[in-house]
C-alpha cells in the first residue's frame, strides 16, 4: 500500500530532496488529481489522447508508457538508471494504478468536492505550473563565450592560487637557546625530534609542523625568513614577536592561475544560474505588478506579536478569570 503521508509532508520532503519513493508519490498524486479533476475545472484531459503504448487502464482512463517515462525523468539523475529495469518499472505502474484507483474512489465519495481537498489540489496545480515556468526560464538562459571570458577576467582571485609553503619550526624564548638548537641541527640532529623536545610552540607535538600557508598568515619577520628559503632549507635564528625561531621549509607550491579552458564549464554553470535567477526575479516582479499583489500587513504584524509572546512564554499562562 501507499505510504501514509500527508500532502504537505510530501511537498516538504520533495523540496528537501529526500527519498525518491516519496518524490514519485508526489508526482503521481499531482498527476492523478489534476487529470481526475480536469473535467470539473474545464481543463482539457490529454491523458487519453496519448499515442504511446497503453500500459494499464483504470476505469475509462488509460495509463501510457510516456506518463511512466515522465515520472522517471522527473527523478534526480542518480536514480533514473534504477528504473530502466523491467521489474522496477512494473512497480511504478502498480503504484500509479493504485493511486488512480484510490483517487477514483475518492471522487465517487465526493472527497474532491471537499473545500480543503480542493485547496490542496489547487495548490499542487499552482506548484507544478510555477515549477514548469521556472525550469523553462532556467533552461533558456544563454551564456556566450564572451560572457565566460569577461567573468574570468573580472574575477582573477577565484581562479588563482597564491604561492604557498609547507614549513615547520622550533620556537624558544631566548637567542642563545635558538643558536644551540641551530647548532644541533647543523650537526645532523633530526629537526622534527628536536622540535618535539625543545619547542615551546603547540606545534611541537607534530614535530613543529605548521602545515601549508600563504603570505599574510604569519608574523612578518617569520614569514619573510620562511618564504626566502628553498625547499629543504633551514633558516638562521629568526626573531619575531613570539620569540626566537629556527625554520625549515619542507615543500613549496608556486603561484598558479587556472586557464580559461580549465574553468569555462564551471563559469558557464555559475552564469546560467545567476542569469536564470535574475530573470526569474524580473518575471516575478513584473507579473506582481501586472496582476496586483496585496499582503495583509495587519496579519503579518499579528504573527510577529504571537512570536514575541511565544518567546516570552506568555501563551503558556492561563488567562486570569474575572470575578462576576
Amino acid at each position: 500500500m501507499i505510504q501514509d503521508i500527508t500532502i504537505y509532508s510530501i511537498i516538504t520532503e520533495k523540496i528537501k530532496g529526500v527519498g525518491v519513493k516519496k518524490r514519485l508519490v508526489f508526482s503521481f498524486i499531482v498527476f492523478a488529481f489534476l487529470v481526475g479533476c480536469s473535467s470539473d475545472q474545464g481543463v482539457e484531459d490529454l491523458s487519453n489522447e496519448d499515442s504511446s503504448i497503453v500500459v494499464a487502464k483504470v476505469g475509462e482512463d488509460f495509463i501510457h508508457e510516456s506518463e511512466i517515462d515522465m515520472m522517471i525523468s522527473d527523478m534526480p539523475k542518480r536514480y533514473r538508471s534504477r528504473y530502466s529495469d523491467a521489474e522496477m518499472k512494473k512497480r511504478l505502474i502498480d503504484q500509479f494504478v493504485e493511486i488512480k484507483v484510490l483517487a477514483a474512489e475518492a471522487r465517487k465519495r465526493g472527497v474532491d468536492k471537499n473545500r480543503e481537498v480542493r485547496l490542496k489540489i489547487e495548490f499542487l496545480q499552482d506548484q507544478v505550473l510555477a515549477r514548469e515556468i521556472r525550469d523553462d526560464l532556467m533552461d533558456n538562459v544563454q551564456v556566450t563565450d564572451a560572457d565566460i571570458e569577461q567573468y574570468y577576467n573580472d574575477n582573477p582571485d577565484k581562479y588563482s592560487s597564491p604561492e604557498r609553503i609547507k614549513a615547520r619550526h622550533i620556537l624558544v624564548e631566548n637567542q642563545n637557546d635558538a643558536k644551540a638548537v641551530l647548532e644541533k641541527i647543523k650537526k645532523g640532529a633530526d629537526f622534527a625530534d628536536l622540535a618535539r623536545k625543545s619547542s615551546t610552540c603547540p606545534s611541537a607535538k607534530k614535530g613543529g609542523d605548521l602545515g601549508w600557508f600563504g603570505k599574510g598568515k604569519m608574523d612578518p619577520a617569520f614569514e619573510k625568513a620562511a618564504f626566502d628559503l628553498e625547499k629543504g632549507g633551514i633558516s638562521d635564528v629568526v626573531k619575531s614577536s613570539f620569540g626566537y625561531h629556527v625554520i625549515k621549509v619542507d615543500d613549496r607550491r608556486k603561484a598558479k592561475k587556472r586557464s580559461l579552458e580549465e574553468v569555462s564549464r564551471s563559469i558557464d554553470r555559475t552564469l546560467k544560474k545567476e542569469h536564470g535567477e535574475n530573470m526569474l526575479s524580473e518575471v516575478t516582479e513584473r507579473v506582481k505588478k501586472e496582476i496586483g499583489v496585496e499582503i495583509n500587513q495587519e496579519y503579518m504584524e499579528s504573527l510577529e506579536k504571537v512570536e514575541t509572546n511565544l518567546s516570552e512564554g506568555d501563551v503558556t499562562k492561563e488567562p486570569e478569570k474575572k470575578e462576576k
